[in-house]
Parts: structure tokens; sequence; C-alpha cells
């Protein structure tokens, strides 16, 4: 008996422990996990909210939902919640609360997206808040959208096209009936009349041997050429502007020489005219002196004669004894 009251005692303690870690658990989980301060924030709709919603700042977790409060105001119903968020937790007055879910199939959460403001909200304090995009709700607009969409446009417009499209068939068939086929059967019989399949054969042929004599006259060796060629012609161009140039240079010095010339002459005319009579005097004198030349010109030419035999006999000695310069001989007088 002793021993079963002992076991009982045993369990009882177990559960009890077992419960009471569950309680904290839970206490934990929910966000109350210590001393908390009231916020408030106001949605025009709290769709997914509810009494212990997750309040994360910035992804972190600091409080929960405590109450939910409808308000009417001006004809339309919003909603105040009451937020508890761990106390002295740094929150800037330009915060926004946002509503938002981590997927298609997540819980909503109440999400403080921190602003820049120095200046902090205190508790008890109005937070502004921003609903979320409410997703299937927007997917059912769309599709009521779509769906007035093609029943008043695009079923209108492809009834529309179909039609177009028939009667453009049509007349594609008549066209290719009574315009094209009797074309087709008039052209073949003019090719056929003309001998024309022969004559375009030639044609390509002809063609072709004009395309291989164009690739023999410009081969590797002829392209070569011509650029050589080119690069002449561009050297000559080159040298024939240089060439332009330095006869352009000697014009403009043979103009300033035939300038210097016609200077001279106007000077040397500008001297015969002013020394007219000292010139005429000049003349005289040298005709004079011309004729008393020619009248002694024989005697002349005699001594130079003479003189140069003289030179001739001296130079011959001193080649045969160049001592003479020195010790001197006594001249021997040749005769004629």
């Amino acid at each position: 008996m002793k021993r079963d009251n002992i076991n009982y005692l045993v369990v009882g303690s177990f559960v009890i422990l077992v419960l009471l870690s569950f309680f904290v658990f839970l206490y934990q989980i929910m966000g109350s996990n210590g001393p908390t301060e009231k916020y408030f924030v106001t949605y025009n709709n709290v769709s997914g909210i509810k009494y212990g919603t997750p309040v994360a700042f910035e992804g972190y977790q600091v409080g929960q939902v405590e109450i939910i409060e409808p308000i009417r105001d001006e004809g339309k119903t919003n909603y105040r919640l009451t937020l508890s968020i761990e106390k002295e937790w740094p929150i800037p007055v330009d915060s926004i609360a946002k509503i938002v879910a981590s997927g298609l199939l997540a819980a909503v959460t109440i999400d403080i997206a921190e602003g820049n403001s120095d200046v902090l909200h205190d508790p008890g304090s109005e937070i502004t808040g921003k609903e979320a995009a409410n997703i299937f709700a927007t997917v059912n607009e769309v599709a009521s959208d779509l769906r007035d969409l093609s029943q008043s446009s695009i079923k209108p417009l492809l009834d529309n096209l179909n039609k177009q499209v028939v009667s453009v068939s049509t007349e594609l068939t008549d066209i290719t009936k009574n315009t094209l086929k009797p074309l087709l059967e008039n052209f073949s019989k003019q090719v056929e009349q003309t001998d024309m399949v022969n004559k375009v054969d030639t044609l390509i042929n002809n063609l072709n041997q004009t395309s291989e004599d164009l690739q023999k006259v410009f081969n590797t060796q002829n392209q070569k050429n011509l650029t050589t060629f080119l690069n002449n012609m561009s050297n000559a161009s080159t040298g024939m502007n240089e060439l332009v140039a330095n006869i352009d240079d000697t014009r403009k010095s043979m103009d300033l020489l035939v300038s210097n010339i016609d200077n001279v002459i106007g000077d040397v005319n500008y001297m015969l005219e002013d020394n007219d009579g000292k010139m005429s005097a000049s003349l005289t004198d040298l005709q004079k002196t011309l004729s008393v030349m020619s009248t002694h010109i024989d005697a002349i030419t005699h001594h130079l004669e003479g003189s140069s035999r003289n030179i001739h006999e001296f130079t011959r000695q001193i080649k045969e004894n160049p001592g003479l310069l020195i010790r001197g001989s006594a001249q021997v007088e040749e005769v004629e």
C-alpha cells in the first residue's frame, strides 16, 4: 500500500511537471514572455487577424494582438487593434505596421517596418497601419474582369474575325480559280511556245562563264598588283602635289626675277641715256686704240715670238742642268 502511494505521487508529479512545461511553452509561443506595453493601429480590413496574432519588428517577434475593436466612423467601419509589445522596445514615429503573410497558406502577421526618424513612439500611441493585398480577392476581381472582357470584347472580336477570314477565303478561292489559274496556264503555254527555258539556261551558263572569267581576272596576284598600283597612284598624287607647290614657288621666283630684270633694264637704259656723250667719246678712243694696235701688231707679235723662244730655251737648259740656277753660265747666242 505504501509503495502504491509512492507510485501515485511520482506519476502525479510527472503529470504536473508536463502540464507546467506545456503552459510555459504555450506562454512562450503566445509572445507574452515579459513586461509589455500597449500600442494601437487601425485597419480597414483585418482578414486573418485574431487574438494572439504575432507582432514582429522587421521580422523579429516582439508581441501579439490583444484586442480587436470595430469603430464606426463617417459611415465606414474600421478596426482598431491593441498591440502588446515588449516594454521599452524602440519604435520610430514614421514606422509602418503592415499585415503580411509569408506564403499563400501561411498565417498572417503584423510586421512593423522600422522608420528613419530619431523620435520614438510613446507607449499607448497610434502606429500607422497598412493593409495587405488580398491575393484571392484580387484574383477574383481579375477573373471577373477577364470574364466580362471575354464576353463583351473578345467573343465579338473573334466572331467578326471569323467572318472576315471566311470572306477573305472566299475571295482568295475566287481569285485562284478565275485569275491565277488561267494566268498560269497562259504563262505555261507562252513558255512552251517561245522556248524560254532554253534561253534561261543559256543565260545562266553565260553568267556562270562570266563569273569564272571575273574570278580569273581578280585573282590574288592581280589584287596585289591593283593594291600596289593604287598605292603608287597615291604616292604619285602626293608627289604631284609637292611638284605643283614647287612649280608655284618657282613661278613666284620667276615673277620676282622678271621684275628685277625689268628694273635692271630700266637702270641700264637710264644709264645709257644719261651717259650717251661719254659713251660716244669712249667708243672713239677705243677705235683709235684699236687702230694703233693694228698698226704695230706685227712688231708686238715678233717680240712675243722671241720671248717665247727664249723661255723655251731657258726651260730646256734648266731641265738638262738644274745647277745653272745656282752657278750660272755664259749665254751662247744661237745663230740662225
